[in-house]
């Protein structure tokens, strides 16, 4: 048994929110409450001494989860060069020059590049092309994707490779461009380049879950406990089912720490009844591994304009952004098949034209078995209206909320999107006045998966560097932001009877954070630090320090 006493302890539990002690025995909470009954509660059920942990007056809460990320990816993008920050299209050619001498000759290796923006470059402000990138070479194929992973890049050897020209380009629609002569310019979008990245030959299965196995500190060292993610197009040789038995054979072998929920991402009907044949939601391995929801995709990104909109782009008055699906029935046939299998599908929908398909979607497949009741969610929600609000909270639709976004997309929203649309955007401040379930997260690597990060932007509605704030009517309190990345992310894959909260049954995953987050000032919460971190009971990160 551990006694944990001497310090605050914030529960994220609404029937006692603070506590001065808890006593943790084996892998779950067995008391939560006042110093001296937590004393005694130990000497009466201790099997022989117990261990008191002195807080010296830190602060406690649950761990963090992530309700949306892509560890795999993550992993992944240790292999590629590192484009975040390049500050002009010649910067980015440097870069990859420099991975270029990484490359062994002859090994049929794609150099890769992520993170690129192109809204951060001094010069021209636009996507590379195979122009640029021919310029790096034209004997490697070379694949760089934008920050957002929803636009990527190829050279001339990638298009040739991937039987991408003047004749074929076509068949891609607006999601592969061309030049003024009409062949491919390299620039690629959205379901098209999520085929390329699959394609692509990649590391193999046992080297990647070896990169799991030690990735998965660096998350540990943030304080998150549990994630949810998405990792299907990320699985080598295009078989995510055994990168799914890889991950659920390290759960079972007690290798994977971290808690790990798989949204699998499943965007065609074919898939979709495959993935039910093979067993769906019971695809899993104990507390530490399962699947808990369906993945689907309705637009990109605002900041590669293809978020779907009602109406166009203020800054781009020729597109309203491109969905995925172009007909509402190829969602709706999605949405229906995993609601009649009873699994929670959760739809990424950044654009209010694809919040209202997603919301569409949601609606009929209730009325169509209203008995089932999975629970959909929205992934990001960003750009909505005052009455798509209110229809998520009469579906009771959960919202995947990552809001570190604004870090970024303050600078560019407001041309975006014009006044009127903006009103309602990254409103989660409306979100908890209508009682939605919002569940935090990162979208990790498109941003870094620090919570604390999240937690300061959801509370300040500022960037890293102070400026703003962005829509401060928006703002959410130090509580609910905490609750919504701890107890929120367990609601959203299914957890929250199990893990979540600090309550007497629940699964012991705690933080120790070296200051108190609840009133701490706001701009501090970029500083704390996570002093040590407790999955099922047992100590994962432990600060020097402390």
């Amino acid at each position: 048994m551990l006694l944990l006493t001497n310090g605050t302890i914030a529960t994220m539990d609404p029937a006692r929110p603070m506590a001065e002690a808890a006593v943790v025995d084996g892998a779950y909470f067995a008391y939560v409450g006042g110093r001296a009954d937590a004393e005694d509660f130990a000497r009466r059920f201790s099997r022989g001494a117990w261990e008191t942990l002195d807080l010296q007056g830190r602060f406690v809460m649950p761990g963090f989860n992530d309700s949306h990320l892509h560890f795999i990816h993550y992993v992944k993008t240790k292999l590629s060069v590192n484009l975040f920050g390049c500050a002009s299209l010649a910067e980015v050619q440097e870069r990859l020059r420099r991975g270029l001498a990484g490359l062994e000759a002859g090994s049929g290796r794609w150099l890769l590049g992520e993170g690129w923006n192109q809204e951060q470059f001094t010069g021209e402000r636009r996507f590379p092309t195979r122009r640029e990138l021919d310029q790096v070479s034209t004997e490697y194929p070379i694949l760089i994707l934008r920050s957002c992973f929803h636009v990527g890049a190829l050279n001339s050897r990638a298009l040739e490779l991937l039987h991408i020209n003047r004749d074929t380009v076509g068949h891609y629609g607006a999601f592969a461009e061309v030049d003024e002569t009409g062949a491919p310019n390299g620039v690629v979008k959205e379901n098209v380049l999520d085929d390329i990245k699959a394609a692509i030959p990649s590391v193999g299965l046992s080297p990647l879950l070896e990169q799991v196995v030690q990735s998965q500190h660096d998350l540990l060292e943030e304080g998150l406990t549990s994630i949810q993610s998405d990792d299907f197009k990320y699985a080598p040789d295009e078989e995510p089912y055994a990168l799914m038995d890889g991950l659920r054979e390290l759960a079972e072998r007690g290798a994977l720490k971290l808690r790990f929920a798989e949204q699998a991402l499943l965007t065609e009907p074919e898939t979709l009844e495959e993935f039910f044949t093979r067993g769906g939601a019971c695809f899993g391995g104990g507390d530490r591994f399962r699947i808990s929801t369906v993945k689907l995709l309705a637009d990109g990104s605002l900041g590669a304009r293809t978020a779907f909109l009602r109406e166009p782009y203020s800054d781009a008055p020729d597109t309203c952004g491109l969905p995925i699906y172009p007909e509402q029935a190829q969602l709706d046939r999605l949405v229906v098949t995993a609601h009649r299998h009873n699994m929670a599908v959760a739809i990424h929908a950044i654009g209010d034209g694809a919040a209202e398909m997603v919301l569409n979607a949601f609606q009929r497949a209730r009325a169509e078995l209203p008995w089932l009741h999975p629970r959909h969610g929205m992934v990001h929600c960003q750009i909505l209206s005052e009455g798509q609000l209110r229809r998520m909270a009469e579906l009771d639709v959960t919202a995947f909320v990552q809001p570190v976004f604004i870090n970024g997309d303050m600078h560019i929203a407001p041309g975006r999107l014009g006044g009127n649309r903006l009103a309602h955007s990254y409103a989660w401040g409306d979100m908890e006045r209508l009682g939605l379930h919002m569940a935090f997260g990162t979208d990790c690597p498109v941003e870094r998966f620090h919570p604390l990060e999240g937690v300061y932007c959801a509370v300040t509605r500022r960037d890293f560097t102070g400026n703003g704030p962005f829509l401060p009517e928006q703002a959410l309190t130090p509580y609910q932001a905490l609750y919504a990345y701890t107890a929120g992310g367990a609601y959203a894959s299914g957890e929250e009877r199990i893990k979540g909260r600090i309550r007497s049954g629940l699964l012991a995953d705690f933080l120790l954070v070296d200051r108190n987050l609840l009133t701490c000032p706001p701009e501090e919460l970029l500083s704390a630090r996570v002093l040590r971190t407790y999955v099922g009971g047992a100590c994962v990160f432990r600060d020097p320090s402390f």
